[in-house]
Order: structure tokens, then C-alpha cells, then sequence
């Protein structure tokens, strides 16, 4: 593979998993496009295959996961499964599963960051509506990235739990993602949306977070619109 090759390759990693569910959550005020977004690397084919009407789970890396991020203290889950976009449509979930095989068999290559690749499956379970195996996979992400480099892992389990209505464990991981990669205002802005609609009578909460924002990214002109939406809500 030349060298143009291989960095088509990995910047196209970097496209969709930045996001994961995010756009499930509607807000007052809408965020600027982002140029860095993130994707598992994908198939060179469809990944189409026909339904799987035995009950067989997909092939994926089986280990044990020591969870990064256990539920908050008053957290509760009442249910793991949800309506995902490939919901009730068996050819979405069939391809869902090719394509976490074809994740799956990528780990551990080398040619890949099995980081990016744990988001990767994650990201299909998401699909799938299968939020236990999605926060399974994404404990898996953080595990991998030993040296700390990337809030994505993170940010997209803040998004789970958010979706779960975990608030309190959503917050953490937000916050943390703004903490590996506090200049990266993706992350900033997911974590000031979170607090402003979900915890928006927690006013020294979000004080500080919006105090940490600036200093981290500026005044931006984003942060400022979501504050004033906050102040008029």
C-alpha cells in the first residue's frame, strides 16, 4: 500500500464515531460542523449478508472487561436495550454483524488502532439497539488506549448512558473526554449541551464547566450561544 494509500486509510477512520448516538439528541442551539470526526476503517465491500435467522452472535474478541466506568452512585439502568437504527430491519443487522466480524478480526493486526476499532463494534451494537454489549465494547476502547490520547471512547459513552437516562455516569464520561482532549471542542460542546438540558438547575456545575470551556477553547462563539440558551431557560 503507498503511502497516499495508507493516509486515506486512516483519515478515514476519523469521520462518524466522534458523533456515535449524538445526533439522537436533539438541542436547543445547533453545533458548528466539526472537522474532526472518527470512524472505524471501513469494509471494502458492502459487508451485506444474508439475515441470520439462528440466533448466532457475530464473531467478536472475547475477554473479560474490567469496566472503566461502572454507574454513578443512583444511577439505574432499567433497560440495556433500546430501539437502535437497525431495529426491526434484519438485513441492518445481519450487515451490522459482517461488519463487527470484520472489526473483530482487524484487532490486534497492528494495522488499525484497537481503540478505534473497540468504538468501531461498539458503534454497531449501538445500531442494533444492544446497549450492554455497546458499553461493554467501549470499556474495552478505553482499556486499550494505555497512554490516555483520545476522549472518543468516552465521549460515546457519555452519549450511551445519557440515552440509558444514567445522568450522573453520563456526566463523567463527558467531562473526562473534555479532559484527555480539552482542546477539542466536539467534546466541549457535548459536555456543556449535556449539563444546560439534563442537569440545567445545577447552576455551580455548569458555571465551572462553561469556566473551564473558555479557558480551554475561548470564548467561543457556540459557548456563548448555549449559555445564553441556558440563562432564558
Amino acid at each position: 500500500m503507498s503511502r497516499m494509500n495508507m493516509f486515506v486509510a486512516v483519515c478515514a477512520i476519523f469521520v462518524l464515531a466522534v458523533i456515535g448516538a449524538w445526533q439522537f439528541y436533539p438541542r436547543t442551539a445547533v453545533s458548528p460542523s466539526v472537522e474532526e470526526q472518527i470512524q472505524p476503517p471501513t469494509s471494502e465491500t458492502d459487508g451485506a449478508i444474508s439475515p441470520d435467522t439462528t440466533g448466532t452472535p457475530p464473531k467478536t474478541v472475547s475477554r473479560p472487561t474490567q469496566y472503566p466506568l461502572p454507574l454513578a452512585k443512583g444511577d439505574i439502568v432499567a433497560s440495556w436495550t433500546f430501539k437502535g437504527a437497525y431495529s426491526d430491519r434484519p438485513d441492518l443487522v445481519a450487515k451490522a454483524e459482517a461488519e463487527i466480524a470484520r472489526l473483530s478480526d482487524l484487532i490486534g493486526k497492528g494495522t488499525y488502532s484497537d481503540t478505534i476499532l473497540y468504538v468501531g463494534i461498539a458503534n454497531q451494537y449501538g445500531l442494533m439497539g444492544n446497549g450492554k454489549q455497546e458499553y461493554d465494547y467501549l470499556g474495552r476502547a478505553i482499556q486499550a488506549d494505555a497512554n490516555v490520547t483520545t476522549g472518543l471512547p468516552w465521549h460515546n459513552l457519555g452519549v450511551l448512558m445519557e440515552r440509558l437516562g444514567a445522568y450522573e455516569t453520563a456526566r463523567v464520561a463527558y467531562e473526562k473526554a473534555t479532559l484527555i482532549q480539552p482542546g477539542l471542542k466536539q467534546w466541549q460542546y457535548a459536555y456543556m449541551e449535556f449539563l444546560t438540558s439534563r442537569m440545567k438547575d445545577n447552576k455551580t456545575a455548569i458555571e465551572k464547566a462553561f469556566t473551564a470551556a473558555e479557558k480551554d477553547i475561548g470564548q467561543d462563539a457556540y459557548l456563548l450561544q448555549l449559555r445564553a440558551d441556558w440563562e432564558k431557560s
